[in-house]
This record gives C-alpha cells, sequence and structure tokens, in this order.
C-alpha cells in the first residue's frame, strides 16, 4: 500500500531544530500518514483555525509553498494622512498602488486641501483600474475595480510597444514632411505607457503576494518578474521615443536629415527587429531573439560611428543639436531592445529547465 503524505494543522509541535530555525522534523501518524507541524506564529499572522484551507503548490524548484487562500471579502488597505504628507503624496499613493493595495484611504483631521484633491486626480489619471468610492471633507476612499488577474501581463507590454512604435514612426513621417500634427499628443501616449508600467507592476507585485493570482495570470514567480524588467525597459524606450518626438516637433523645420543616412536609416530596421522580439514571446524562437539582439547591437554601433559626421556641415546650431540628439534618442532606443531581447531569453530559458537526478 502507498504512504500516504498529508499535512496535518499541527500548531505548536515538536521542533527538531533551535527557535530561530525554519526547520521541522516529519513524523507519522497511523502507521502511513506523514505530518508536519506549521508554525503558530504564522497561522496567528493569517487568521487561520482549525477546518481552515490552504493551498499547496510544487515548485519547480522542488520546494512545497503554502498559502492561506484569500477570502472574497479580504482586501488589502493603506491609509495616508495628507497632513503629515503634505510633501509627496503622489509618491506615496503610486508606492500603495504598486504594492498591491486594494484600498487607499486619504485623511486628514480638518478638511482635506485643495493640494491633496489634485494629487489625487493627478494619481487617477496616471494609474488604471483605480477610481474614488467615497470623497467628504476629511476622507477620500479610493478603491480598485479591476481584477488583476484578468488581464495578461502581454497585454500591457504589446501596448507600451504600440505606443512607443508610433511614436517614433510618426516623428520620422514629420522629418520626411508629412505634417507636425502627427505629433499633438506626444505628452498623452507618453503618460500611456507610464501607466501601463505601472499596472504591469502592481499585477506582479500582487502575483507574489497571492498565489491564486499568480495561477490565474499563468506565470512563474521568475517569469513574472522579467516582465517587470520588460516592462521598465520598455518605459525607457518609451521615455527616448518621447524624447525624439519632442525634438521632432519642436524643430521641424531646422532639421534637415536624409532618410537615406545615420541615424534615420536605422530607424526601419529597429522597428523590424522589435516587432520581432514582441512576436516572439508568444512563439518563443529562440534563434530568431537571439538574431534580432545581435543585430540591434550592431546597430546601434553604427549610429554611434556615424554621430562624429554629425557634427559637421550643419549650419546652425539649433540643427546641429537637435540632430545629434535624435541620433542619440534612436541609439538607446537600440540598446534598450537588446535588453529587452536579452530578458526574453532569460524567461525561455527557465521555462526549458529540466529536473534531472545528480
Amino acid at each position: 500500500m502507498l504512504e500516504e503524505y498529508v499535512l496535518l494543522w499541527l500548531v505548536g509541535g515538536n521542533r527538531e531544530m533551535s527557535q530561530n530555525s525554519d526547520f521541522r522534523k516529519l513524523q507519522v501518524t497511523g502507521g502511513s500518514t506523514m505530518i508536519v507541524s506549521l508554525p503558530k506564529e504564522w497561522i496567528n499572522s493569517c487568521g487561520l483555525r482549525k477546518g481552515d484551507v490552504v493551498s499547496l503548490e510544487e515548485l519547480a524548484s522542488g520546494d512545497l509553498r503554502i498559502s492561506p487562500l484569500q477570502g472574497p471579502g479580504l482586501k488589502r488597505q493603506i491609509t495616508l494622512d495628507c497632513c503629515q504628507y503634505d510633501i509627496g503624496l503622489t509618491d506615496l499613493m503610486i508606492g500603495s498602488y504598486l504594492s498591491g493595495a486594494d484600498i487607499i484611504k486619504i485623511t486628514c483631521e480638518d478638511k482635506i486641501p485643495r493640494k491633496t484633491r489634485s494629487n489625487v486626480r493627478e494619481f487617477l489619471r496616471d494609474t488604471r483600474g483605480m477610481e474614488i468610492e467615497y470623497d467628504d471633507e476629511k476622507e477620500i476612499r479610493i478603491v480598485s475595480i479591476l481584477n488583476l488577474s484578468e488581464l495578461k501581463l502581454q497585454v500591457s507590454i504589446n501596448r507600451m510597444y504600440i505606443l512607443i512604435s508610433s511614436l517614433v514612426e510618426d516623428s520620422l513621417g514629420v522629418i520626411s514632411g508629412e505634417d507636425v500634427s502627427l505629433l499633438s499628443d506626444i505628452e498623452d501616449r507618453e503618460k500611456q505607457i507610464d501607466a501601463r508600467r505601472l499596472l504591469l507592476e502592481r499585477q506582479v507585485a500582487s502575483s507574489l503576494q497571492n498565489t491564486s493570482v499568480e495561477k490565474r495570470l499563468a506565470v512563474e514567480r521568475f517569469t513574472a518578474l522579467e516582465h517587470a524588467n520588460i516592462a521598465r525597459t520598455l518605459e525607457r524606450m518609451g521615455d527616448h521615443a518621447t524624447r525624439l518626438a519632442l525634438l521632432v516637433r519642436k524643430h521641424s523645420q531646422a532639421i534637415k536629415m536624409n532618410n537615406n543616412e545615420f541615424p534615420l536609416k536605422s530607424i526601419p530596421v529597429w522597428s523590424k527587429q522589435l516587432k520581432t522580439i514582441v512576436h516572439n514571446m508568444y512563439t518563443k524562437d529562440v534563434g530568431i531573439i537571439h538574431s534580432a539582439k545581435l543585430t540591434l547591437a550592431k546597430l546601434g554601433d553604427e549610429i554611434e560611428s556615424a554621430e562624429g559626421d554629425l557634427w559637421t556641415g550643419r549650419g546652425s546650431a539649433e540643427r546641429l543639436l537637435s540632430e545629434f540628439r535624435i541620433s542619440e534618442s534612436v541609439r538607446r532606443l537600440c540598446a534598450y531592445s537588446v535588453n529587452f531581447a536579452e530578458s526574453l531569453l532569460n524567461m525561455l530559458m527557465y521555462d526549458r529547465l529540466e529536473k534531472v537526478e545528480s
């Protein structure tokens, strides 16, 4: 008869090691069932009682993870006293959002000042899935209305990629003679990129804290963290795409660059290789991703080598500086795309890990 391995509730059982150790001794009961006690401190901190259910999950490392099942009414809340945090309140709200708070309460013993209300509106513009549930003179309660486990991480990655590509392509279009109105909404697109990064990092934080979110997102912890790295890389790319677009919008009349010369002739190549990398988040072709990485690294070197020529024969100082900064932004876009490819390769190699006997 096969032995049955069952985890039972035995709070405060015997411990083989010292009080500071996390090691516990397996015990046998009934001749075939093995049991182990759980730390009383952990039981109390989770609010668990006899008869409650925990989830057990075997990780790729061979470890066994035990997690309390969170009830549907259990919410995580942060309270911020706006009188105490008069400066930096927006940053604290963003930090609360990233940490996975379901409820953010802004309180004040006196009447909440107008500046605080402005900070709250700014926070709501910069994030996704949050809204004001309650608002009076002394308290503003912001709640999450988005189920973080229903939106796949790749959705935000794809949206950031599309926004970055559109900024670069529209900038190239204006340099090539199209109407500058193509770049009328640069700031809005930048805010969308930043908001998507924040949303993805919030999802990753929630998946690390809640196994049910992790399972519904269908990503393991390592993969989730690499998604966060990719999102931060894309945000930096968004910064340079925005910088490029702003330069083109402001100096469109002074810029006289040739599409068949560096750095402009590198933009279609960059665009194609970045598209390849994003597409292979799904097809997972390691060879294609690595080839794209090498192409982008070489392209960045070629742009840098050509930048010396930008300092000669450019006429006005406005033109010279604008065109050099455009080249620098395109070069940085290539460099961050290389980082994107490296993070994706890390994820794919993790997926290929196998357990073997030593």
